[in-house]
């Protein structure tokens, strides 16, 4: 198992990973397009406080391992996307989070072959209600001049994808990774990310010097849906909530915040059905905007 790890994380590579898919299209004159990496629910238990490190399994854990690796592109299918952030966090194999530590949680920066390799395990389960959620691993990826993306890593086989509505859903499909065994009782696969944007040019030094705005939860929602705010600094904060035509609907946050991590409820039973865009600002500079569907059918 020690000769795996050591193996994997110096090469990068072992030989026996499973193929990932990158779904493309064939645009005019030929062009090859790959399609982003579709998003999947934040989930309430992504901290912002994780270490660097490539293996996110605890020290006295004796279990089986997960051998992780992929890339990072833009939608070119080509140009790599190096210093990539990507935050992963996950249940331990009872389906439990750490959320007072960092066992099973781990930041990554992709290197100049714009690769990753992440040591872990199959994540266990839990109940989501009368449900059990498949197995899945967490992923946030932020690299300057892309699209933000937060999403969810699912497994070939897993009998509970079927009654999930989020690893079911057709979006889902390119999320959902083969791992095959190797020595030692250790799993092996690849996932590669692809990221929408218009590649460095700046457009997240706001979110470098102030934090993130995560994607509200759940989405779409029917009465209530709730997102969180890091800040990575004391802040005047405004959250603004506009609908389609530009008209102010709710403000969620217009006060002075010491940094930490902040939740943010917003029920309204009389909303209509559409999409709203929620504005954050701090020290009067606009830092994100996030879509939000409400739908009641």
């Amino acid at each position: 198992m020690k000769s795996n790890r050591r193996d994997f994380l110096k090469k990068g590579s072992l030989g026996v990973l499973a193929a990932s898919i990158i779904p493309f299209t064939v645009k005019a004159g030929n062009a090859i397009v790959c399609e982003p990496t579709t998003p999947d629910i934040l989930g309430p238990f992504f901290s912002e406080n994780a270490p660097e490190t490539n293996s996110i399994v605890p020290e006295d854990y004796n279990g089986e391992r997960l051998f992780l690796e992929g890339r990072l592109t833009s939608t070119d299918c080509e140009t790599g996307i190096s210093n990539a952030v990507m935050d992963f966090w996950q249940a331990n194999e009872g389906g439990d989070y750490d959320n007072n530590g960092n066992n099973f949680r781990g930041k990554i920066i992709t290197d100049q072959n714009r690769n990753y390799n992440l040591e872990s395990i199959i994540p266990g389960k839990y109940l989501n209600g009368s449900q059990y959620r498949p197995g899945h691993i967490h992923l946030k990826v932020q690299a300057e001049g892309y699209d933000e993306l937060v999403t969810q890593i699912y497994f070939a086989g897993d009998p509970d994808i079927s009654s999930d509505p989020w690893a079911s859903s057709p979006s889902a499909a390119n999320r959902i990774i083969q791992v095959n065994p190797g020595i030692a009782g250790d799993w092996f696969g690849t996932f590669d990310v692809v990221l929408s944007g218009e590649g460095p040019i700046g457009i997240n030094e706001l979110q470098k010097e102030y934090g993130d705005l995560s994607q509200n939860y759940p989405n779409p929602f029917q009465i209530s849906t709730r997102m969180f705010l890091v800040l990575n600094k004391n802040a005047n904060t405004l959250i603004e909530v506009y609908d389609q035509k530009g008209r102010l609907v709710k403000v969620l946050m217009n006060q002075n915040l010491e940094k930490g991590r902040y939740e943010l409820n917003w029920t309204d039973e009389s909303l209509s059905n559409g999409i709203y865009t929620a504005a954050w600002t701090s020290d009067s500079k606009l830092v994100k905007t996030i879509k939000m569907i409400h739908q009641t059918n």
